[in-house]
């Protein structure tokens, strides 16, 4: 009998043994299957392609985007047939259908940023900060967004410059412009708080930094025109652009990773010019910016003032939410001469490039920024990813 009390034990133990094995094995299963396929959620997913998009790019990365700003795209349907990634109807529920690319931008040194795009019809769309703000703020009245072409004064069209480029296609004279005193335009990022100008016509987004103010001169070196130290008033060679620079370079990782390259605008204006698509402005570029001022065109149109009609027209400043009090400096020459430029204070000023204001920062956002949180307000500004 004791014999047998000691068999029953044993094969118990042994049938405990193999349920534990067997519990193991299924929860190891479970884990396997959640970690590579099975419905996830779609911010899971986006991950997931981004990742499959490093990998692909690592194996084939002659099609990495060459130049700082430019951007390239790759199909799910290529990262599913080169094996980087399973179908998509694997990670979500019966019957829903996605498609998706990844969006790779090149920000510096072989630094790439990924951003998936994924849309499963009316279960979910990938949410871009351009987009959301047109579908919220665009308004033909009072304090809001308008689409440019609703806006301006139209100019000549312009033709190809001397290095073959169309200047009439610069997308900084086109898309959306947001105008007012009171507008909900406030993005953080790096914890530095922006507001959005534009949305242009490739969908990137203009910020203009609250946080950023450097106080300095346009420009200080001796001009031969008048023989004096009055500086130069050509942005590209300017002590502003410098002084940009500097604080460009210090900018926070994400921002650094969401920018993108402009042909700012970098004509002059007359004091008497009502033009104001651009046309006048961007007759002259600044090529592969990611970076610069704001020029008088973009404050002229942020107004809501019927009587700003004019480059020099006071008015310009009422309700306009760029001008905040600051005396700033724009990069707007007067081509009177070439010492004196557009300066935005308690009126609208051609000042000596050696007087100060302040450098109001200005980068280029690429349109893969991501919309996340907030309101838009100062208090609860929009935060991205």
């Amino acid at each position: 009998m004791l014999e047998s009390m000691k068999a029953d034990k044993k094969v118990l133990v042994m049938g405990g043994m193999v349920l534990g094995i067997i519990a193991i094995f299924v929860i190891a299963i479970i884990v396997i299957k959640l970690s590579s396929g099975g419905t996830l959620s779609y911010e899971k997913i986006e991950k997931k392609l981004e990742t499959a998009a490093e990998k692909y790019l690592k194996d084939n990365d002659s099609l990495l985007p060459k130049k700082v700003g430019q951007t390239i795209e790759v199909s799910s349907d290529n990262l599913v047939s080169g094996g980087y990634i399973s179908d998509l109807t694997e990670y979500t529920e019966e019957g829903v259908i996605c498609s998706a690319k990844v969006i790779v931008g090149k920000y510096g040194d072989d630094a790439y940023d990924y951003v998936a795009n994924l849309d499963c019809g009316d279960e979910y769309k990938t949410t871009f900060l351009a987009d959301y703000l047109i579908e919220k703020d665009l308004t033909s009245s009072g304090n809001g967004l308008y689409k440019m072409e609703d806006v301006v004064e139209t100019g000549e069209t312009l033709g190809i410059d001397d290095d073959g480029y169309d200047l009439s296609t610069n997308e900084l004279m086109q898309g959306y412009i947001y105008r007012g005193e009171a507008v909900n335009n406030f993005v953080k990022i790096d914890d530095v708080l922006y507001r959005v100008v534009k949305i242009d016509g490739n969908n990137d987004l203009t910020l203009v930094s609250l946080s950023r103010k450097v106080k300095g001169k346009f420009d200080d070196r001796y001009n031969s025109e008048v023989m004096k130290e009055y500086g130069i008033n050509k942005y590209s060679l300017s002590r502003a652009y410098e002084g940009i620079k500097t604080a460009a370079d210090a900018a926070g990782e994400v921002i650094k990773s969401k920018l993108v390259t402009k042909n700012v605008c970098v004509g002059a204006r007359n004091a008497d010019e009502t033009v104001t698509d651009g046309s006048v402005e961007c007759a002259e570029v600044f090529k592969d910016q990611t970076y610069s001022l704001l020029p008088m065109y973009d404050i002229m149109n942020a107004s809501l003032a019927e009587e700003c009609t004019t480059s020099m027209s006071n008015e310009c400043i009422n309700y306009n939410y760029l001008a905040d009090g600051t005396s700033f400096w724009t990069m707007t020459a007067s081509p009177d001469n070439t010492y004196t430029t557009y300066k935005i204070s308690k009126n609208v000023d051609q000042s000596r490039a050696n007087t100060n204001g302040v450098y109001k920062f200005v980068y280029y956002v690429s349109n893969r920024v991501k919309f996340e949180s907030g309101t838009g307000t100062e208090l609860d500004p929009y935060i991205v990813k």
